[in-house]
C-alpha cells in the first residue's frame, strides 16, 4: 500500500514539473511573438528642416511629434521597420534642395515630411516633381503660391495660409470689431495670412485697418512702430520665433490697449506664454490643433507624447509631423503595403479619417492635395495654473 501511495505522489509530481515546464514554454513563445523584430523592407520617412536657423525651435517641436508617431507604433508599420531620416537644410531653400536629393538619392526615402519654411518646401516639392515623385506632406499651413510646384505629389493637410488668416477674420469681425492694426515679419506666410485676413475682416465684415507694417524677421526690438501705431480695437500680428516674448511685452510696456491677434496660435508655445505671464491672458489665435481639445484620439496622442517627452504637450508643429506620418502610413495600408510613390498618392487622395484635431477628409485641389477640416479660435487662458491656448470657437468644414 505504501509503495502504492509512493508511486501515485511520484507521478503526481512529474505531472506538475512537466505542466510546469510545459507553461513556461508557451510563455516564452508568447513573449517572442510579441517582441518579434520586424521584417522585411524598410519603410524610411525623411525629414528636410532648419534644425540650425530662425525656424529651429518649430523644427524642434516638428521633430518631436514625428518621433511619437513612430513610437507610438513601435517604430514598425504592418511589419516592417519604421526608419527616419533627419537631415538640417538651415531654412535655406538651395540647401533644402540638396538635403532632399541626399534623402533621396543615397537614403532612398518613401516619403518627405516638411520643410516647413514655405521657400523651403517650395523648392523641395519641385525637385520631388522633377525626381522621385515621392509624397511630400506638410507640417504647417503653406501660402497658395506653393502649388506652382505642387506635382500632383504636395499634401497640405494643415490648410493654406490664406484660409488660416480669413477664418480669423471672420471670427475678429463677429466679435464686434472694427478697427485693426497690422503688424508682421516681412515673410511669405505673413502676406498670405493679411490677405485672408482682410478679406473676412475688411470686405466682408466692413471692418478698416488703419496701419499694416512688414519687419525684418530678426526684429527684437519694436519700438519704432509701436510708438506711432494709431489706438485700434485689436492689433493682428504675425511675429515668432525670437521676437514673439519682446513684441508682447513691448506692446504692454507702451501702453497700447488693442487687443492681441495672433494669426497662428503655433507663434507662442506655452512656455512662451509662461514667460509672458498675466499680459498674455485672453490673447487670441487662430489654428488647426491645441493640445486642449477634447476628443479620446487626442488623449491618446498627448499619452504617446508625454511618453517621450514627460510634462510636455504637443503644439501645432508637433502634431502637424505625426498627422503627416499617420496620413501616409494609412495611404500605405490601402496599397497593401506597395510603397510606389503613385499607389501611395493615389490610396492618400481621398482618405477620410478621424483624428486628435478631428474629421478630416483628404481632396484633391488643383494640383495639391488639402484636407477639408476644422478650424479652432483659441485664446489663452489660465488652465490649473498653466497658460494656454483654449478652443472658443470651432469653424466646420
Amino acid at each position: 500500500m505504501k509503495k502504492r501511495l509512493l508511486l501515485l505522489l511520484v507521478v503526481a509530481l512529474v505531472l506538475v514539473l512537466a505542466l510546469g515546464v510545459f507553461a513556461v514554454a508557451c510563455d516564452k513563445e508568447e513573449t517572442t511573438e510579441t517582441t518579434a523584430a520586424p521584417s522585411g523592407e524598410p519603410i524610411k520617412i525623411g525629414y528636410d528642416e532648419g534644425f540650425t536657423s530662425f525656424m529651429a525651435y518649430d523644427c524642434e517641436l516638428a521633430d518631436k511629434g514625428l518621433k511619437t508617431a513612430l513610437a507610438m507604433l513601435d517604430n514598425q508599420f504592418m511589419g516592417r521597420p519604421l526608419e527616419y531620416y533627419p537631415e538640417d537644410n538651415a531654412s535655406d531653400p538651395v540647401i533644402a534642395v540638396d538635403k532632399a536629393r541626399k534623402l533621396v538619392e543615397s537614403d532612398g526615402i518613401n516619403v518627405m515630411i516638411g520643410p516647413i519654411f514655405s521657400p523651403s518646401a517650395k523648392a523641395v516639392t519641385e525637385y520631388l516633381g522633377t525626381s522621385s515623385g515621392i509624397p511630400q506632406m506638410s507640417i504647417v499651413g503653406q501660402p497658395s503660391e506653393n502649388l506652382e510646384t505642387a506635382s500632383g505629389l504636395a499634401f497640405i493637410h494643415t490648410g493654406f495660409f490664406d484660409s488660416h488668416g480669413y477664418y480669423f477674420g471672420k471670427y475678429l469681425a463677429e466679435l464686434g470689431y472694427k478697427t485693426a492694426n497690422v503688424i508682421n515679419y516681412d515673410d511669405t506666410p505673413a502676406y498670405a495670412l493679411t490677405a485672408g485676413f482682410k478679406k473676412a475682416f475688411v470686405d466682408e465684415g466692413g471692418g478698416q485697418v488703419l496701419s499694416e507694417n512688414y519687419l525684418p524677421v530678426d526684429s527684437v526690438d519694436f519700438s519704432a512702430y509701436l510708438t506711432t501705431m494709431p489706438a485700434a480695437d485689436v492689433t493682428v500680428h504675425w511675429i515668432f520665433g525670437n521676437g514673439a516674448v519682446p513684441f508682447v511685452q513691448q506692446y504692454h510696456d507702451y501702453g497700447l490697449t488693442g487687443r492681441l491677434a495672433t494669426t497662428m496660435s503655433n507663434n507662442f508655445s506655452d512656455a512662451q506664454l509662461a514667460e509672458l505671464g498675466d499680459i498674455g491672458l485672453g490673447m487670441l489665435a487662430c489654428d488647426y490643433y491645441a493640445y486642449t481639445l477634447d476628443n479620446p484620439l487626442n488623449d491618446e496622442f498627448i499619452a504617446g507624447y508625454q511618453e517621450l517627452y514627460p510634462g510636455e504637450y504637443p503644439t501645432p508643429q508637433g502634431y502637424g509631423a505625426w498627422q503627416g506620418v499617420m496620413l501616409y502610413l494609412k495611404g500605405l495600408e490601402a496599397t497593401g503595403g506597395d510603397t510606389t510613390p503613385s499607389a501611395v498618392i493615389e490610396a492618400m487622395s481621398n482618405l477620410s479619417i478621424d483624428s486628435p484635431a478631428g474629421m478630416l477628409t483628404i481632396v484633391p485641389y488643383q494640383d495639391a492635395f488639402i484636407a477639408e477640416r476644422d478650424f479652432f479660435m483659441l485664446e489663452v487662458q489660465s488652465v490649473d495654473g498653466v497658460l494656454t491656448w483654449v478652443p472658443v470657437k470651432t469653424y466646420e468644414q
